[in-house]
Protein backbone atom coordinates (compact mmCIF):
# COMPACT_ATOMS: atom_id res chain seq x y z
CA UNK A 1 0.00 0.00 0.00
CA UNK A 2 1.14 3.85 -1.23
CA UNK A 3 1.57 5.41 2.30
CA UNK A 4 0.03 8.98 1.78
CA UNK A 5 1.90 12.58 1.83
CA UNK A 6 1.22 14.26 4.41
CA UNK A 7 1.08 17.97 3.38
CA UNK A 8 3.77 20.59 5.24
CA UNK A 9 2.46 23.24 7.00
CA UNK A 10 3.97 26.15 7.52
CA UNK A 11 3.78 29.21 9.58
CA UNK A 12 2.48 32.37 7.87
CA UNK A 13 2.32 35.07 10.38
CA UNK A 14 1.22 35.79 13.93
CA UNK A 15 -1.76 37.61 15.70
CA UNK A 16 -1.26 41.41 16.82
CA UNK A 17 -3.47 41.04 19.84
CA UNK A 18 -3.04 37.47 21.25
CA UNK A 19 -0.02 36.32 19.58
CA UNK A 20 -1.75 32.75 18.64
CA UNK A 21 0.36 31.61 15.38
CA UNK A 22 -1.37 31.48 11.64
CA UNK A 23 -0.53 28.27 9.55
CA UNK A 24 -0.44 28.41 6.09
CA UNK A 25 -3.63 26.63 5.46
CA UNK A 26 -5.22 28.19 7.75
CA UNK A 27 -8.02 30.36 6.78
CA UNK A 28 -10.26 33.02 8.37
CA UNK A 29 -8.11 35.40 9.54
CA UNK A 30 -8.48 39.05 9.00
CA UNK A 31 -5.44 41.67 7.25
CA UNK A 32 -6.26 45.32 7.62
CA UNK A 33 -4.81 48.30 5.65
CA UNK A 34 -1.28 48.02 7.53
CA UNK A 35 -0.63 44.50 6.88
CA UNK A 36 -1.45 43.29 10.95
CA UNK A 37 -3.19 40.12 11.67
CA UNK A 38 -5.64 39.43 13.81
CA UNK A 39 -7.13 36.03 14.25
CA UNK A 40 -10.65 36.53 14.42
CA UNK A 41 -13.38 38.77 14.90
CA UNK A 42 -12.51 39.66 18.76
CA UNK A 43 -9.12 40.51 17.98
CA UNK A 44 -9.72 42.39 15.35
CA UNK A 45 -12.89 44.67 17.23
CA UNK A 46 -10.23 45.18 20.53
CA UNK A 47 -7.75 46.64 17.86
CA UNK A 48 -10.60 48.81 16.58
CA UNK A 49 -11.66 49.96 19.92
CA UNK A 50 -8.10 50.82 21.13
CA UNK A 51 -7.36 53.07 18.10
CA UNK A 52 -10.57 54.48 18.24
CA UNK A 53 -10.16 55.40 22.11
CA UNK A 54 -6.13 56.41 21.23
CA UNK A 55 -7.80 59.16 18.29
CA UNK A 56 -10.60 60.36 20.75
CA UNK A 57 -8.35 61.28 23.31
CA UNK A 58 -5.61 62.86 20.51
CA UNK A 59 -8.31 65.08 19.12
CA UNK A 60 -9.39 65.81 23.43
CA UNK A 61 -5.97 66.77 23.86
CA UNK A 62 -5.25 69.01 20.37
CA UNK A 63 -9.22 70.94 21.24
CA UNK A 64 -7.78 71.24 24.61
CA UNK A 65 -4.48 73.16 24.06
CA UNK A 66 -6.75 75.18 20.70
CA UNK A 67 -8.91 76.22 24.13
CA UNK A 68 -6.70 77.43 26.40
CA UNK A 69 -4.61 79.70 24.55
Amino acid sequence: MAKKKQAREFIAGRCNICNHEYMASDGGWIVNAEHKLFCHHYCFDLYLHNNKIGRLTQTKRRYNYANSR
